[in-house]
């Protein structure tokens, strides 16, 4: 055999089709956003957040995934306890580094063991975040109010819409935030607030991040158009009440951990082909 002949050679297309593959996973957009959000959340704003916590949480995670599809019997993908890690050292605060480990074995744990037909119904994130604030003390939100500077708003509204472009979920976080924002300018008018109390509200970065990332997971959320629009508003509509009504300020979050058992009757009642991340490759 010759020389020549042994030698691989990638031609235009061959790359093309390669890097398109890349990024047919909308995780890929995911992990780029959360991780440029993470850098700017920990070094630029000093908004106590350490380090240490993301570099914690995120190991204990990838450990967790590892362990957990080695007991089921499954292949291993970084991918998502890296968007679970990355979203906890968001939005998750604690001096206590055994909860940054905890938090993450709970998020992790959750998609293996509160399953219906093959798919969790919680967000991993998500559940972690209710579970430790209603069990642990020393654990509370990131404030909610990062700044209202309109760009650093630009920003995640742009990082969100990417993802939520390749992962075909737009339309939750548009309808989401639509009926959020409604709810909260209603509440304005009705006790004669000015429009920028409610502006305000919503140049929220945990808002934000919430509902590009959390409430917009295509393994936690209905399949079907129609349910997701029906959820969305639900979802808008308890976190509404239980902030303004019980005044929880983690409200967003327990909100979607108590209607996500509602996604299995959802699906049942409006089915629909299941998400899958990677889509068919064309060129």
């Amino acid at each position: 055999m010759s020389v020549a002949s042994s030698v691989h050679v990638t031609t235009p297309a061959g790359a093309v089709r390669s890097g398109i593959a890349l990024f047919a996973d909308a995780r890929h957009f995911q992990i780029a956003a959360l991780a440029s959000l993470l850098f700017l959340h920990t070094i630029w704003f000093d908004l106590g957040a350490s380090p240490l916590q993301p570099a914690v949480t995120i190991t204990a995670a990838l450990a967790a995934q590892f362990l957990c599809t080695r007991l089921a019997g499954v292949s291993f993908d970084w991918r998502s306890p890296a968007i679970t890690g990355l979203s906890l050292s968001l939005l998750l605060r604690s001096q206590e580094p055994g909860l940054w480990v905890a938090a993450a074995v709970l998020a992790i744990g959750s998609k293996f063991l509160i399953r219906w037909n093959g798919k969790h119904f919680f967000n991993p994130a998500n559940f972690a975040i209710v579970a430790l604030l209603l069990t642990a003390s020393d654990v509370w939100v990131s404030p909610g109010q990062w700044g209202s500077s309109i760009w650093l708003v630009f920003l995640l509204v742009c990082c969100g819409g990417l993802v939520l472009q390749r992962a075909r979920r737009a339309d939750t976080a548009i309808v989401f935030l639509g009926a959020y924002a409604g709810l909260l300018v209603l509440r304005a008018v009705l006790l004669g607030d000015p429009p920028a109390i409610p502006l305000h509200q919503l140049q929220s970065g945990a808002l934000l991040i919430f509902a590009f990332f959390m409430i917009t997971d295509p393994r936690s959320t209905p399949d079907r158009r129609a349910g997701r629009i029906l959820f969305s508003v639900a979802v808008a509509v308890l976190a509404y009440r239980l902030q303004f009504d019980w005044q929880m300020r983690a409200g967003l979050f327990f909100a979607l951990a108590t209607l996500s058992p509602a996604t299995p009757l959802i699906d049942r009642l409006l089915p629909a082909t299941r998400f899958a991340w990677r889509q068919p490759v064309e060129v």
